[in-house]
């Protein structure tokens, strides 16, 4: 049977000389001035094949207005869709391509994020290719993204027949957008195993599954969008672990879109599919790398490929060294326990200690004292734990002179409230924030949970509470701004923080000093893969606990986890509550890492929490003194 034949015809055009489709459009002439070089312009169907259209609309039109911004390269009235190839210049093409989609509510195609993009990705090698789709929404009949995936279907397979033409690996090809043209990437990663339109020849017998997804601020993934119900047009039950690719979604907390982002993850995770959530804490809806802190996608996008294989080979990160199993023998003292004696071993350095209580014992102690149980069970049993724990202290581990911020985070290590992972979720944290000039304060909170009559927390939270008050009451002796105090915390730790941070202005234990009258409310919060915020685990609903939020007094916050976690169910339906009481927040999901790593980079890619939070550590800085100043102002 003869098949028919895929025709590109081009023409040069006036501006410099070009290799444009025929009849190049107003939209595609325009985009090429704005990306300022030579890059083809290939047309999508054949003439009169392109499918479902309904009946004639206007002429494509560029505007340079969109919502009231000027300036904005924008194009309309769609009918004869296109892809422009931008391919890196030089000799860095890693084979790698993205089929962009930009956004613009289906009535439109926003491409100055497509120009700000592709700069950056041509730059590390990445060719990207514009999908100038249909636009503005047919309407008779057909949902709003139906004639737009037609063409994100067609554009695989375009690109996939003609690779080698562009130096493009044909099992490298990847799908991005945003906001609208994010729903069209994501509808394009569900729904490719069936054309959504009569083949039109050899082409559509290939693949149309992109390789990998990236979706920036989608839109509409929700139906309404403020809700978590899924919308059934996009066909979420075709979702698995084989035929859906790896995905990693982008997008801003006060997005109206991030409820949607957030839901359709979880379905990735459900299905076992590869991917990532980054939600940064401001910025609104919109923008490309340009925006800040939004703008870090690119990083992540870049890491993210590179991490399944599409950049090259994965460098495997080295463990950390533990120094547990390999110290000398130590006995507790009059002062120091056990636990604290193994601390200063492994810091190397004599580090204050101090009792959290003035009787060392706590409030509400039910256990009685014993010498506490020390061994090297964390990691693999290489790394310190301690138990038994009845005399709370703290650590105070200084950074050298001259890198000293004033700024100090006091660190829960994890350990199912049984136990204290004090090495890796401990002392190398503390020793990690150091070289951010960041003196490290490690809690060894009261272990294991007392049971009876008190919730898992109680005597932890008590802890924590009366740590915080120490600290800001020897602030100076210890150099330390009073109003730069935060907490950092892992599995269990990071739910003690949750605590704290969500039930600060309620007093766990009743005041004993003058120390107690000090506020306990942390300043800024790290939860690192946060244990039990969701009762059951395995449930959307959150312990009550926890629900305390407050926009104008919940400190900022910083929560990571990775997909292949128990607990970050817990964790996304908890940032979700953050979303909507406002409070600044940013999360980063990543796609593998399990639980408990801490600080350890074997835990990749959630290792990678720490690049980001040294980022987000810097940008509140500035926050959080404007607040301390208001308050006192207000005083």
């Amino acid at each position: 049977m003869n098949r028919p034949t895929f025709l590109i015809a081009y023409v040069t055009i006036v501006f410099p000389v070009s290799v444009f489709a025929a009849n190049p459009t107003t939209g595609e002439v325009e985009f090429l001035k704005a990306v300022g070089r030579d890059c083809p312009v290939v047309r999508l169907w054949p003439n009169g094949k392109v499918p479902d259209e309904p009946r004639p609309i206007a002429s494509e039109a560029v505007k340079t207005t969109y919502r009231d911004r000027e300036g904005l390269l924008n194009i309309t009235n769609v009918s004869d869709p296109s892809l422009t190839i931008l391919s890196p210049q030089g000799n860095n093409n890693t084979g790698v391509a993205i089929v962009l989609c930009p956004g613009g509510g289906y009535g439109t195609l926003a491409c100055e994020t497509v120009v700000e993009t592709a700069k950056w990705m041509n730059d590390r090698g990445i060719t990207v290719v514009l999908l100038k789709y249909r636009v503005p929404k047919r309407h008779q009949g057909f949902a709003m993204n139906y004639q737009p995936l037609q063409d994100a279907q067609r554009a695989i397979g375009v690109l996939r027949s003609r690779a080698a033409e562009w130096n493009i690996a044909p099992n490298k090809i990847g799908v991005a957008g945003f906001s609208a043209g994010g729903h069209l990437a994501a509808s394009l990663a569900i729904n490719h195993q069936k054309r959504w339109y009569k083949p039109v020849d050899a082409i559509d017998e290939m693949s149309c599954r992109p390789d990998f997804a990236i979706l920036l601020y989608p839109a509409y993934l929700t139906e309404p969008v403020a809700s978590r119900d899924r919308d059934t047009k996009l066909n979420y039950e075709l979702i698995d672990e084989t035929n859906t690719p790896p995905t990693l979604i982008a997008i801003t907390r006060p997005d109206k879109f991030t409820v949607g982002s957030v839901e359709y993850y979880l379905a990735l995770m459900e299905a076992k599919v590869k991917a990532e959530l980054h939600v940064y804490p401001e910025g609104g809806h919109g923008g490309a790398i340009e925006k800040y802190p939004f703008g870090n996608w690119a990083d992540e996008c870049y890491r993210f490929l590179r991490d399944r294989g599409f950049l090259g080979e994965l460098e495997r990160p080295t463990p950390l060294t533990y120094k547990a199993k390999s110290l000398e023998d130590v006995g507790p003292s009059e002062e120091l326990t056990l636990g604290d004696q193994r601390l200063r071993q492994i810091l190397g350095r004599d580090c204050p200690i101090v009792q959290v209580w003035p009787d060392r014992l706590g409030p509400d102690e039910t256990l009685d004292s014993v010498d506490e149980l020390v061994t090297s069970k964390s990691r693999g049993g290489n790394a310190l734990n301690i138990s038994q724990v009845t005399k709370p202290t703290l650590t105070v581990v200084r950074p050298v002179t001259d890198k000293a911020t004033r700024r100090a985070i006091i660190v829960c290590p994890g350990g199912g409230y049984g136990a204290l992972a004090a090495e890796h979720e401990g002392a190398k944290v503390c020793e990690w924030l150091n070289e951010l000039g960041i003196t490290g304060i490690l809690l060894k909170y009261r272990v294991p949970r007392r049971g009876g009559e008190f919730p898992k927390h109680h005597h932890a939270l008590q802890d924590l509470q009366r740590s915080m008050r120490l600290v800001r009451a020897n602030a100076e002796r210890w150099g330390i701004d009073p109003n730069q105090v935060g907490v950092c915390g892992f599995s269990a730790g990071g739910h003690l923080c949750t605590m704290l941070c969500t039930n600060f202005q309620a007093d766990a234990y009743p005041p004993i000093d003058g120390i107690d009258r000090l506020s306990c409310r942390p300043d800024f919060a790290v939860l690192t893969y946060p244990a039990y915020l969701t009762e059951p685990r395995e449930s959307n609903t959150l312990d009550p606990n926890v629900l305390g939020l407050k926009r104008n007094s919940t400190a900022p916050l910083f929560v990571s986890g990775a997909e292949d976690d128990p607990f970050t169910r817990g964790i996304l339906n908890f940032y979700l509550e953050l979303q909507a009481a406002k409070i600044p927040a940013e999360c980063h999901i990543y796609a593998g890492g399990g639980h408990g790593g801490g600080i350890d980079p074997v835990s990749y890619p959630a290792s990678q929490w720490t690049t980001a939070c040294e980022r987000w550590l810097r940008d509140i800085e500035t926050q959080v003194s404007r607040r301390a100043l208001g308050s006192k102002s207000g005083d």
